[in-house]
């Protein structure tokens, strides 16, 4: 088939992508498809038409000079790329041999997270400050104990979310352990609740930069493995970002970097979406029994675990979202709503004490 008739078989065939590949490609197919069929750019900025004019004006200028014979097959060799990579877009049927990495895993969600991903077989890469403990609160010592000993392989990382040569030294740690990063969780949370004038800025700071600033740091050291995987996966543990005010007060700093966290996985599923890796934000529909309700007298401390779920209803959730297609990105869901879309009715599995009024978790 000649360069020409490939060239119109793949302008044809990218209309029916599933996938819609990311504003970057987008600009770059069709500076090649006007590269192609036109010739070279004409004519000055094209101002009133806008940033996408100008962008679209750019990207084909770039081309300038090159023959129409060599923009056709460019242009069919990245759809032939975007095709295949839209056919491997697919759910996860098995996590054997796929390697997960998980941060905030020495306890709490983290360690329920990775113990239900050890169940599937999955390699675990554990991200935490504390390697041992004898608070009896977590480690990622027993964690790791608990995944080889559920089906799993383990590999933890000593890592302070905050430090970035600690978060690539701990992504470095997975890849020569296990070859690669195919998911990432960003677990790993601060917690301070006060009303603005007794919020210490030390206190803002702390909030920022482990829940939006750690998230970001860390998805973007995995980055270029998830982007070698088949299916690479993101989920952020952060609320469905919201602007009414009731979330803000007396929470204010907390809450910004929570919805900050929301706000990454708006932006990084759009931008990857052209990479086939699937990014999604969840948050419990209910409290959850870890340390944070257990230990904390002000969230309501043992009265409020006996109103609790158990973390294992955030696991079941985080294997499931995450063992969609890729197609199923850029949404906010709860444990509890994505159970039910998979058919859960029984959750008084899941609660510390069935029959007790739950209590619904903040931002809900």
């Amino acid at each position: 088939m000649s360069i020409e008739k490939n060239f119109k078989k793949a302008a044809k065939e990218i209309l029916n992508i599933s996938t819609r590949p990311d504003d970057k490609t987008l600009l770059m197919l069709y500076s090649l498809y006007k590269q192609a069929t036109e010739g070279d750019v004409s004519g000055g900025l094209p101002i009133s038409g806008g940033i996408p004019a100008i962008a679209k004006y750019r990207a084909w200028k770039k081309q300038k000079g090159k023959s129409s014979e060599d923009a056709m097959a460019e242009y069919t060799e990245h759809v032939a790329v975007l095709l295949e990579r839209s056919e491997q877009i697919s759910e996860i049927e098995s996590w054997n041999g796929r390697t997960v990495l998980i941060s905030g895993a020495s306890r709490g969600l983290g360690r329920a997270m990775a113990l239900r991903f050890a169940e599937e077989g999955a390699n675990l890469v554990l991200l935490g400050r504390t390697l041992e403990s004898d608070d009896g609160k977590g480690s990622l010592k027993e964690t790791a104990e608990e995944v080889e000993s559920a089906g799993g392989k383990a590999i933890v990382a000593v890592c302070d979310v905050r430090n970035d040569e600690d978060v690539i030294a701990a992504v470095q740690t997975g890849v020569d352990s296990f070859g690669g990063i195919d998911a990432v969780i960003c677990n790993a949370g601060a917690l301070f609740i006060a009303p603005f004038d007794e919020t210490p800025l030390k206190r803002f700071d702390l909030v920022h930069e482990v829940n939006i600033r750690a998230s970001f740091s860390l998805c973007q050291a995995a980055l270029p493995y998830l982007r070698k995987s088949d299916n690479g996966r993101i989920l952020v543990i952060c609320p469905p970002p919201s602007l009414d005010p009731k979330w803000y007060k007396g929470t204010i700093a907390y809450t910004i970097s929570k919805f900050s966290m929301s706000m990454l996985v708006l932006g990084l599923s759009e931008e990857l979406s052209g990479d086939g890796i699937a990014v999604n934000g969840m948050w419990p529909a209910t409290t959850i029994d870890t340390a944070a309700v257990r230990y904390n007298k002000a969230l309501g401390g043992e009265e409020m675990v006996r109103r609790s779920r158990k973390p294992r209803i955030v696991a079941d959730a985080a294997f499931a979202i995450m063992s969609k297609s890729g197609e199923v990105t850029g949404g906010f869901h709860t444990d509890e709503s994505i159970l039910r879309a998979e058919g859960v009715e029984d959750f008084d599995q899941y609660a510390v004490e069935p029959g007790m009024d739950l209590q619904p978790d903040y931002y809900l």
